[in-house]
């Protein structure tokens, strides 16, 4: 298996047009890939080739004043360039059969998947992707902060030889880095950990042409959440405690199938581009550990409610009779 460290640029357009636009597709679109840059590596880790192509864009035509100083891509070079569909279908046969994407970031592969899907492209081929970003911190210090590429090269005394935010030269970087880690192992522990995923389901994502969910209490309302099922056995799943409503609209609950033990329910709630949420759904596989964690957190989370000052419940006239008396305004 070959691996093509990929690295992309886009052009913004401002929000006012970028809403517009979206609209007009029914489909996300944050930014449009104006430069696709690769370089594929085999087995080993050795560079065996480099793919670099200015995309001219459909949408959002004139470049950011902003991206054309970061990028050094101007006006001229955009209106030359090559159509995505055309760059795609080159893309795509250079890449080859057998291969794995690496990138820095979780960025450039959903914005590839976006622009994708405002050419009506197939994008099932872009699967198979590895973060080296993640790789890199959990085989330098075990940390989860997302370092900048230019953080990993000074790690490994890799020199800046060339400019920046080139998709090429930042593609050929990330190669570089990726020379220095142990890539076979970090992509075996990305197995292990989907491994432990039994189920997985979007819903209400209005970016993909689905309808989006008012609010978050809508998803929370959907049968995927009131009535799950076992994925091996699809009978109902019996929840054994309350639902764990975290930070970021995340939540969580311990579900129970009579034949295959515990598992998660996971869901994360994200805005679409319209307004409307979506719900990334997830069952994942319950272990002593996360059981434990998941009642702690519970336990927490009651405890903090139990604290919170209720507010006082006290009739209209009441109210009314406190405002028209002196006495009941507080005094500094």
């Amino acid at each position: 298996m070959n691996y093509i460290s990929l690295d992309l640029e886009w052009n913004q357009a401002y929000a006012q047009k970028a809403l517009a636009v979206q609209k007009r597709l029914e489909c996300r679109l944050r930014g449009e890939v104006i430069q696709i840059g690769a370089v594929k590596l085999d087995d080993d880790l050795n560079i065996i080739g480099s793919y670099r192509i200015t995309v001219k864009p459909k949408f959002f035509k004139s470049i950011q004043r902003h991206v054309m100083r970061l990028t050094g891509i101007t006006q001229t070079m955009l209106d030359h360039g090559t159509p995505l569909p055309e760059a795609i279908e080159r893309f795509e046969k250079w890449c080859g059969e057998d291969f794995a994407f690496l990138t820095w970031g979780p960025d450039d592969i959903p914005m590839l998947e976006d622009n994708l899907r405002a050419h009506h492209l197939d994008g099932t081929w872009l699967h198979r992707v590895y973060d080296l970003q993640k790789i890199f911190g959990r085989q330098t210090d075990n940390s989860k902060t997302q370092r900048s590429l230019e953080f990993a090269m000074e790690h490994f005394g890799i020199e800046q030889t060339l400019p920046a935010h080139d998709a090429l030269n930042d593609a050929y970087f990330t190669a570089l880095v990726a020379q220095r880690l142990d890539v076979a192992k970090g992509v075996a522990a990305y197995d292990e950990r989907q491994g432990e995923e039994l189920f997985s389901l979007v819903i209400g994502d209005a970016d993909a042409g689905e309808r989006g969910f008012p609010t978050p209490e809508d998803i929370l309302k959907h049968k995927t959440v009131t009535a799950p099922v076992c994925p091996f056995c699809s009978e109902p799943l019996t929840p054994l405690d309350k639902m764990l409503h975290s930070k970021g609209q995340r939540y969580s609950v311990l579900l129970s199938c009579p034949q295959h033990g515990k598992s998660f329910l996971r869901l994360r709630l994200v805005r679409n581009f319209n307004g409307t949420w979506r719900a990334k759904c997830t069952i994942l596989a319950a272990d002593e550990a996360s059981e434990k964690d998941y009642k702690r957190r519970l336990k927490e989370s009651a405890t903090a409610r139990r604290r919170r000052p209720r507010r006082s419940q006290k009739s209209a006239g009441e109210a009314k009779k406190e405002v028209a008396d002196p006495s009941s305004t507080p005094v500094e």
